[in-house]
C-alpha cells in the first residue's frame, strides 16, 4: 500500500480517499433510494464527482510510472551518445517533472544520475546526499515484521549498500565535472583524468564509459586538434 502512494502528493492521496469515501456514500444512498422507490436521476449526476476525484490521482500515478521508465530510457541514450542533444532535452524535461515528486532514496538516486548526465554537478551531489541521508535513516537493522526472514533483511541491506556505493561514485564523478568546469585544461592530461575516473570502483560501468566518451575521447581529440 505504501509503494502504491509513494509517487503521489499528500493532496492527491487525500483526494483519492475522499473520492472513494464519497462514492461509497453515494452507493449507499442509491440502494436506499431504489429500496424506497425514490427518483434516482439527480443522485446519479453526483457520481461524476467521486469518479473525477478517484480518476485524477490514478492517472497521475500511471503517468509517473511512465515517466520513471522514460527517464531510464533517456539516461541510457545519453550514456551511449553524450552528444545526443535531443535525448538530453527530453531527459531534462522528465527530470524536472520527477524531481518534485522524488522522496524515496531510489527516486532521489535516479534524479542524481540525471543531473550528472546533464552536467549539473552541484545538483547531482545535492540529490546524492539526500538519497544517502535517507538510506542511512531507513536501513533496516532488524526484521520490520514477523514475516521478514533474515535472508530478506540481508537482501534489503545489500540493496541499500549497493545504492549508497553508487551514489558516492556519482558524487566523485560530479566533483570531476566541477573541476573541469573550473579548469578545462584538466582535459589535456587524458591519462590522469582516465585514472581518476577508473579509480571510482562503485560506479555503474555504463556511467564510467559515458565519462570516458564525454571527457576523454571527445575532449582530448579537440585539444589535440588545437
Amino acid at each position: 500500500m505504501e509503494k502504491l502512494f509513494e509517487n503521489l502528493f499528500i493532496y492527491e492521496i487525500v483526494l483519492l480517499f475522499l473520492g472513494v469515501f464519497l462514492f461509497m456514500i453515494l452507493c449507499a444512498s442509491l440502494v436506499y433510494s431504489v429500496a424506497k422507490k425514490h427518483d434516482i436521476k439527480k443522485l446519479l449526476y453526483f457520481f461524476a464527482i467521486p469518479i473525477i476525484m478517484i480518476a485524477y490521482p490514478s492517472i497521475q500515478e500511471i503517468q509517473i510510472e511512465k515517466d520513471k521508465l522514460a527517464i531510464v530510457k533517456y539516461q541510457d541514450k545519453v550514456k551511449n551518445n553524450p552528444e545526443d542533444e535531443s535525448a538530453k532535452e527530453e531527459l531534462a524535461k522528465i527530470t524536472d517533472k520527477l524531481e518534485k515528486r522524488a522522496t524515496t532514496p531510489a527516486d532521489l538516486a535516479v534524479i542524481s544520475k540525471s543531473y550528472l548526465l546533464l552536467e549539473k554537478p552541484e545538483k547531482a551531489i545535492s540529490f546524492a546526499d539526500k538519497a544517502i541521508n535517507k538510506d542511512a535513516k531507513t536501513i533496516p537493522v532488524k526484521p520490520p515484521s514477523d514475516k521478514t526472514t533474515p535472508k530478506d533483511l540481508v537482501k534489503a541491506n545489500n540493496v541499500v549498500s549497493s545504492r549508497v556505493g553508487e551514489l558516492k561514485g556519482i558524487k566523485a564523478l560530479a566533483n570531476i565535472q566541477k573541476d573541469i568546469k573550473k579548469d578545462s585544461t584538466i582535459l589535456k592530461d587524458s591519462l590522469l583524468l582516465k585514472a581518476r575516473i577508473q579509480s571510482i570502483k562503485t560506479i555503474n560501468p555504463k556511467t564510467q564509459q559515458y565519462f570516458n566518451r564525454k571527457y576523454i575521447q571527445t575532449k582530448t581529440s579537440t585539444f589535440n586538434k588545437n
